[in-house]
């Protein structure tokens, strides 16, 4: 999908000032129909109330992402379309496909207030379904994708969605099989060391600038 909504004006805190941003009706709409069924105690309610809300605000300021699902019920699970360069699989000739953009399923655990997590229990890439990149399992698996051996405790899930950005655009990322800090297919590892010359593929930031639609 192409994102063209009319965004709103990043704060001058940029992503650190998520909580000044307005959220338009329509999220303000899908924050109070996910709070209805939210479950836990107060202190894990309004995590998830906050970091839902960051999610929906890095939405509205970004240009480039769209919260499609938000679930508060019991964990905060999210399914939200990131529009970037994603790399696929090469074809016969060898050469790199890409996508124009990736749907992701985000879970967010009650236990990660308090403990690390896995480094890839919180993020798989849905779509595209043909997914090249060291970090990423395969489609068996559910194309988790590893930001790093563990997660720190309590990360906002703001950070999880640049992170995942970073990473899939290849702006941060880990190629070397033998680093089992992330890697999770060693052919796809491989034969980026091989190709270094098309990262990353592209420098944009996770706000887009102003003007630019691709």
């Amino acid at each position: 999908m192409k994102i063209t909504e009319t965004r709103t004006q990043p704060p001058t805190g940029g992503l650190a000032a998520l909580d000044q941003v307005e959220l338009s009706k329509s999220s303000r709409k899908m924050l109070a129909d996910a709070m209805a069924s939210c479950g836990g105690d107060v202190s894990w309610r309004t995590n998830k109330k906050n970091n839902a809300r960051d999610l929906l605000a890095m939405a509205e300021i970004s240009g480039r992402t769209v919260v499609r699902e938000l679930d508060l019920d019991e964990m905060l699970r999210a399914l939200i379309f990131i529009e970037a360069p994603v790399p696929c699989r090469p074809d016969s000739e060898g050469r790199l496909q890409k996508a124009p953009g990736m749907l992701l399923g985000l879970t967010y655990r009650q236990e990660a207030l308090i403990l690390p997590q896995p480094g890839y229990s919180m993020v798989q890439i849905l779509l595209p379904r043909d997914i090249w990149h060291a970090n990423v399992g395969d489609i068996e698996h559910g194309q988790p994708l590893c930001l790093g051996v563990q997660l720190p405790t309590a990360i906002p899930l703001s950070e999880i969605v640049l992170m995942t950005y970073g990473a899939m655009t290849m702006q941060a990322i880990s190629i070397d099989e033998r680093d089992y800090a992330g890697v999770l297919n060693v052919e796809a590892a491989r034969w980026w060391q091989q190709n270094r010359h098309l990262i990353p593929l592209t420098s944009e930031p996770f706000i887009r600038p102003t003007g630019v639609n691709s």
